[in-house]
């Protein structure tokens, strides 16, 4: 066999070999193909079995809130609206911690619906004002808006998907968030909208004054009742301390935790007629306490420019800015809060020296007193001859007298 012939025996040989291992090859591709399809094929029948679930539950949990009768937002949105702003300033943010609460309350609008857009593609934020939102682990949360209950939760560990609904707002009879455990849940109408070992305490307790002041169409706050709720809040151990500064008789209107820390011992207490500081020195010691009555006070302000409460938590609710108080020409700095906080205790103060400039205005009703009743004279003079019977007034002493009372007559 010649040279040549050899070299082409060894060619077609090695593309036999080459065929055999490329068919090999496309049999074997072809197989894990095959076995690849029928994985994820089987996984898209899981993941639909799993949202067919999920749906089927969404459509459960609507149906049984939506059987009951309703009636517990029956106010017009306006005042929903402003009671709900009026709570959140004085029932909610005193003695609370907005960096470890899970809820966002009205007037708060913008930091809702920035959290509300991630998780409900349904709100409508134009035409839906929203009143508060509450948030869970794992991208559960739930948001009352003035038309509808969203709801978005985790339907167990081995169903990545959700269960999901709007629920409106005239068919909720009962809303409810509580804490058992580690374990925090919200219900509407009886039914479990949300569970999550994600959330706060006092968020519980706030939310529970809330609805309670709902159903029983209480919207008016008075001073006495923010002093109690605070007084509620910060426990006894804290107010032993804060009674060592403040009267019996003054009512306390903010309480504010040093940076916004419930374990933190700076504090500040505004009540109706000043405001105290204690920073963590007043624990040890020694003793760094300020007071500032509101009446000597000439301005108070905070030094971070700011456009107000909301925009402000928008973008920087854990920012600390100076609270600056001028008394007697002289100025002094606070920097131990958080500016919702500053801000906060500036509000407080312009009301309270609004309250005293508009006593001031009004005017004083003077108290004409009575002039004494004038002794009769002629019961005069029967004393007067009593005493001369007495020997006690002589003769001339009588007369004298007796010339006096006559003229009387």
């Amino acid at each position: 066999m010649g040279f040549m012939d050899k070299f082409k025996e060894k060619a077609s040989s090695a593309a036999n070999s080459a065929k055999n291992a490329a068919s090999s090859a496309k049999t074997k591709y072809e197989e894990k193909k095959k076995e690849m399809d029928a994985e994820k094929a089987e996984r898209e029948r899981v993941r639909a079995e799993q949202k067919a679930a999920a749906d089927a539950a969404s459509q459960e949990m609507l149906d049984s809130i939506n059987g009951a009768e309703g009636g517990l937002f029956a106010i017009d949105t306006k005042q929903l609206l402003d009671f709900t702003a009026d709570f959140y300033d004085k029932l909610y943010l005193p003695a609370h911690s907005v960096s470890k609460s899970k809820m966002i309350f009205h007037p708060l609008d913008k930091k809702i619906e920035k959290s509300a857009q991630k998780e409900f593609s349904d709100y409508n934020s134009a035409s839906e004002p929203p009143v508060f939102m509450i948030l869970g682990k794992g991208h559960q949360a739930v948001l009352l808006t003035a038309k509808n209950l969203y709801f978005k939760k985790a339907f167990d560990d081995d169903n990545p998907f959700f269960c999901t609904g709007a629920v409106p707002i005239e068919k909720i009879s009962s809303l409810s968030y509580t804490r058992d455990g580690e374990v925090y849940t919200f219900t509407c109408n009886g039914v479990e909208l949300l569970k999550s070992a994600y959330g706060f305490e006092l968020d519980t307790d706030s939310f529970s004054e809330y609805i309670k002041r709902i159903e029983n169409k209480d919207f008016v706050i008075t001073n006495e009742q923010i002093d109690a709720l605070i007084k509620k809040k910060i426990g006894e151990n804290i107010l032993k301390i804060v009674r060592e500064y403040v009267y019996d008789d003054e009512l306390m209107l903010y309480f504010a935790w040093g940076c916004d820390s419930i374990t933190a011992k700076d504090f500040v207490v505004c009540t109706d007629k000043q405001m105290v500081v204690l920073n963590r020195e007043a624990f040890g010691l020694t003793k760094n306490v300020k007071q500032f009555y509101y009446e000597d006070v000439t301005s108070m302000a905070t030094l971070q420019q700011t456009s107000g409460l909301i925009d402000l938590a928008l973008t920087a609710a854990l920012s600390i800015c100076d609270l600056e108080v001028a008394v007697a020409g002289a100025k002094d700095k606070l920097s131990t809060l958080f500016t919702y906080e500053a801000e906060k205790a500036v509000r407080v103060y312009r009301e309270i020296r609004r309250n005293i400039k508009e006593e001031s205005k009004q005017p004083q009703v003077v108290v004409q007193q009575a002039a004494p009743a004038q002794a009769d004279p002629l019961e005069q003079l029967k004393k007067l001859q009593s005493l001369k019977e007495a020997g006690i007034l002589t003769e001339e002493e009588f007369s004298a007298k007796k010339a006096e009372l006559l003229a009387k007559i």
